[in-house]
């Protein structure tokens, strides 16, 4: 189990100070000419871009992963210690927190999860304290291809191998009652998931992505029965996966996708039920009018139950959420995680004040506190400080539909020179500095923490593709410099002359459309998550920044921005009802392949369409890559789907992505993500990062972030002082 620092997913959490944007006088620029390239072009009036050159090869690596050889340097530093040790956090809210497995959304709801679930496998501190490793948790063994057992069913043709993944479970796993886990529970569970008249944001993980079961949409949908889909007992505690797709380097990404198990207690999730007809009309079970079924299962005390190392013992809103040491689980008794798991309570904290917070902490009160800007000047020399980096990238998002946009006269947004200008006008190192504690400024839609090759563990920013991607999209020319390093490390993102000549040009385009009278005023709407200074802060950086735009342009005191403070501004945006936001994705370092088609290209494809760039359709781009000397060209929706594994999409003259190796895989998917940041639909800010301070009570294994496991987790976190000891000294010790 994974212990990640406590950040929001999807809302901006980081605070900091800034002066408004310098006044800088320039004459009128003219557009000057687009370097020479002939690979790489974006045609707006055509909707085609030229996405570079590929020479793929296939995937002939076999790298191997280890199991179970886990860090051991924390001797009986463990849960069979007598003394008593309560590790202390804080969040900044509960209202609205959800962390059932179906249904959670977002870091915060995935808080209490992390401690009350567990995987078929686990990703742990390596032996060597700089590296990971495999753990069996609720399955025992690897899993087993069992592929040529089910020639003829699902799909599976002669000689095809990595679809049908065999898993023995843990027989000692029980729920907090100790009722058993058994493979009857994976299949209620399962089927739940995809429960149609449910539509559980996690029934994704089933159906989508590369590691989808076979039959699972189908399921989902009401266009197959159960016994169509792909997952199958095996006896009591036997279990088989069928994938739509072999899995690609299956000794990692099998695993890698098995670290949830998707559990629900059959007896209180079927008591957590609401039946409503097509009305919204609320009825029993057993009506035949059943249209739709919502839960509020996991979210209070008495609707949760857990099968993993802590149970929830208390839950107040906005207040206090206190877990406790799972006795049933099964890892207390089998000698396997021996050195493992000495924190006995964790005891939580609402605390929606970051001063407050800070105060708690040097009080002894707290055990972790992440940092904001403000504080870096008085901290960042500090030995309790740590750097972790994310894997979210923070951007400004823009609605693009014109018809969504007149309701509040801003249809301009629509035009996307405009919306290129904008973001040449944003001085990202600036707002990285001065808004965040360890954030870097950012220019493409993954960052550093992102891994293309998990045998490597290479990093797909560092990668020549990935690197010329954002070289190309800044208008960079390589000869320029000394080699693509060189060009790479030239951009800025920033370029105040020819921001404002595109935006003449955007402002002559939008009169010639009719998309904008010429004269009238526009105001545009940024929904902010709260009111707080840090937004203020950050709108006027961004208001300076549009005026810096269109000063000696014919926008130039025509257009500005108000801020709207939005709760629920996703919902708002995804709706089309503001014009823009700050959005955060990420997740799941170790597959980037998913993430250009999940979060920004599948519009009007899964059963809830991503809109967060709303009006965006990625199935009117068209991408054209040369593919070993010929051109290949398809939507950038159906590369994107491709990418991500979806079998239902084939790209002309091409096999599976799956069948590509790692390097070509990485070049094909770095000139997608530069057709999509070419559409600037969204703008990124800045990669996520942030700096940390850890208490002295404790401390993890290493001070080396390893990327998967962090700093070993609470899985290894191993104190100094117990419960009493703690309250002796604590308020003592200066950070």
């Amino acid at each position: 189990m994974k212990r990640s620092l406590l950040f929001l997913l999807c809302a901006l959490c980081l605070a900091g100070c800034s002066q408004p944007i310098p006044v800088q006088t320039l004459p009128r620029p003219t557009l000057p000419s687009a370097p020479s390239r002939q690979n790489y072009l974006a045609d707006y009036g055509s909707g085609l871009v030229i996405a570079g050159t590929v020479d793929p090869k296939e995937n002939t690596a076999g790298g191997q992963v280890t199991y179970n050889a886990v860090y051991t340097g924390n001797g009986s530093r463990d849960y069979t210690d007598p003394a008593h040790y309560t590790l202390c956090e804080s969040i900044s809210g509960t209202t609205g927190l959800k962390w059932a497995p179906h249904t959670w959304e977002t870091a915060d709801d995935r808080y209490i999860l992390g401690y009350t679930t567990m995987g078929f496998y686990d990703f742990a501190l390596g032996e060597d304290g700089r590296s990971w490793t495999v753990v069996e948790e609720m399955a025992v063994g690897a899993p087993r291809d069992v592929t040529a057992d089910y020639v003829g069913r699902f799909g599976i043709e002669a000689g095809e191998t990595a679809r049908a993944w065999a898993l023995e479970l843990n027989p000692n796993a029980c729920w907090e009652n100790g009722e058993p886990i058994t493979a009857d529970t994976y299949l209620y569970s399962y089927q739940q998931l995809l429960d149609g008249r449910m539509m559980n944001r996690r029934a994704d993980s089933l159906y989508a992505g590369a590691f989808a079961i076979v039959g699972a949409k189908e399921y989902l949908y009401g266009k197959a029965a159960w016994e169509d889909v792909g997952i199958l007992k095996t006896g009591q505690y036997g279990l088989v996966l069928i994938t739509t797709a072999p899995v690609s380097d299956p000794a990692f990404y099998v695993p890698y996708n098995l670290t949830s198990t998707f559990l629900v207690y059959q007896p209180l999730w079927e008591a957590c039920k609401t039946y409503f007809d097509k009305n919204g009309r609320q009825v029993s079970a057993d009506d035949p009018n059943v249209a739709t079924v919502s839960t509020n299962y996991c979210t209070s005390l008495e609707t949760s139950i857990s099968y993993g190392p802590y149970k929830l013992r208390f839950f107040e809103l906005d207040k206090q959420i206190t877990l406790e040491r799972n006795e049933t689980w099964y890892g207390y008794h089998d000698s396997r995680h021996l050195g493992q798991y000495q924190t006995d309570t964790i005891s939580c904290q609402v605390i929606s004040s970051h001063s407050t917070a800070l105060l708690a902490f040097l009080r002894g009160d707290l055990d972790q506190i992440a940092l904001q800007s403000e504080d870096m000047s008085r901290y960042a020399s500090s030995a309790a400080i740590r750097y972790q980096p994310e894997s979210y990238t923070t951007k400004l998002t823009f609605n693009t539909d014109p018809k969504a946009l007149s309701a509040r006269d801003s249809q301009i947004l629509s035009n996307v020179h405009f919306r290129q200008a904008f973001s040449l006008a944003i001085d990202r190192s600036r707002f990285a500095s001065a808004y965040t504690s360890a954030g870097e400024p950012g220019y493409g839609l993954l960052n550093h923490s992102y891994i293309y090759d998990p045998f490597t563990g290479t990093a797909y920013r560092d990668s020549a593709g990935a690197k010329n991607a954002l070289v190309q999209l800044n208008g960079l020319d390589v000869a320029d410099y000394a080699d693509m390093d060189g060009a790479y490390d030239a951009i800025t993102g920033y370029d105040p002359a020819l921001s404002q000549a595109l935006m003449q040009l955007a402002y002559e385009e939008a009169v010639a459309t009719g998309l904008y009278d010429g004269e009238s005023s526009i105001v545009l709407q940024l929904s902010v998550y709260q009111s707080q200074d840090l937004y203020v802060q950050m709108f006027r950086f961004l208001s300076d920044a549009l005026a810096l735009a269109c000063r000696g342009t014919d926008l130039e005191g025509k257009i500005s921005m108000e801020m709207v403070v939005d709760a629920d501004y996703y919902a708002t945006m995804e709706s089309g009802l503001t014009d823009m936001i700050f959005s955060t994705w990420g997740g799941s370092a170790y597959d980037p392949y998913g993430v250009l088609y999940r979060c920004y290209c599948d519009a009007g494809v899964e059963s809830v369409p991503n809109q967060m760039e709303y009006g965006f359709d990625a199935s009117r781009v068209s991408v054209r890559i040369e593919v070993a000397g010929r051109p290949v060209q398809d939507t950038l929706q159906n590369w994107a789907r491709w990418c991500a594994g979806d079998t239902e999409v084939a790209i002309e003259g091409l096999g599976a992505f799956r069948e590509l190796d790692a390097d070509s895989r990485c070049a094909i998917y770095s000139d997608l993500e530069y057709a999509y940041l070419a559409q600037f639909v969204t703008t990124p800010l800045y990669y996520r990062n942030s700096a940390s301070l850890f208490s002295y009570k404790g401390d993890y294994p290493t001070a080396q972030y390893v990327q998967g496991v962090e700093y070993g987790g609470l899985r290894f976190y191993a104190y100094h002082y117990d419960d009493t000891a703690w309250q002796q000294i604590k308020g003592t010790l200066q950070y």
